[in-house]
């Protein structure tokens, strides 16, 4: 199993080392690299995190890291302080905020710009399960006997794991959900917090998939992993029509920077309730 924090560190060699291939012109490279969002030159040397309370606190220069609202970025566990700030030191001559999406994570999770809560969140994912990549199998033969070979195993595994009876569709048409499967999954939802929950929906968007994300947080599937069955059929095109070089390997990478950088979020948070009721527990023996 891959560990999402090295995945999610590593994102920034490999997009250098495509860069480093010489396949595409570097200037060229930067160009896309940095297109449709202003850049900030690093101005900081050192990354480090503080603990205050229960909390821990990201620090560039001894200065605490705040959130576009101005609010201090807290977060509950060394682990994620740790990731937070490592992405931060990954960080060379400009400041590439689009590819920090644990920083943004927790940014959105402390400033709520979509005044949501829990419930919110959890009821969209509910409806997101409809239009699940892995439910439409294609009308073409041949990729609808690589789809049940790829996605048939994940999809017996949410519907043991869940004890619902998902089926699939063909074409364009919506596959049944059934009451019962809706609530299930939101129970499951409204189990994790509100930043768990908004790491959930971010990792689901970019696999266009709740049933990959949730093999994911339940580590029957890696991160890697998900990302190569969410893009079966774009690899299977690949396959037919060839690959355009870097292009391919850098949407992979990004995807998977997301869902590992997802994954992260939501194990801290797990993580952190597993040890709060078991701290409780034992205070209750």
């Amino acid at each position: 199993m891959l560990n999402p924090i090295n995945v999610h560190c590593k994102m920034f060699s490999v997009i250098n080392i495509i860069k480093k291939t010489n396949v595409i012109n570097p200037q060229i490279f930067d160009a896309v690299k940095h297109r449709c969002y202003a850049t900030h030159k690093r101005f900081y040397r050192r990354t480090d995190i503080v603990q205050n309370e229960k909390s821990w606190e990201i620090t560039l220069d001894h200065r605490r890291l705040k959130t576009p609202n101005g609010r201090v970025l807290t977060v509950n566990t060394e682990p994620l302080a740790r990731a937070i700030a490592a992405e931060w030191d990954a960080q060379v001559e400009y400041i590439s905020q689009p590819t920090m999406h644990l920083t943004a994570l927790c940014n959105t999770a402390l400033d709520n710009p979509g005044k949501l809560n829990s419930h919110d969140i959890a009821s969209y994912l509910v409806d997101f399960i409809a239009t699940d990549t892995l439910l439409f199998y294609s009308e073409e033969e041949e990729l609808k006997k690589l789809q049940e070979k790829k996605w048939g195993p994940v999809l017996e595994w949410f519907n043991k794991r869940f004890e619902v009876k998902q089926v699939v569709t063909k074409g364009l048409e919506l596959p049944p959900i059934a009451t019962n499967t809706r609530a299930v999954l939101a129970r499951y939802f409204l189990s994790y917090d509100f930043p768990a929950l908004n790491a959930m929906c971010f990792g689901i968007e970019a696999l266009k998939s709740p049933i990959l994300m949730l093999a994911c947080v339940d580590r029957y599937l890696d991160p890697k992993e998900a990302v190569l069955l969410a893009r079966l059929e774009e690899e299977f095109q690949v396959m037919r029509w060839g690959r355009v070089p870097w292009a391919h390997e850098l949407n992979q990478a990004e995807l998977t920077a997301r869902v590992a950088a997802s994954l992260i979020v939501i194990h801290s948070s797990s993580e952190r309730h597993s040890a709060a009721n078991k701290s409780q527990g034992d205070r209750n023996v």
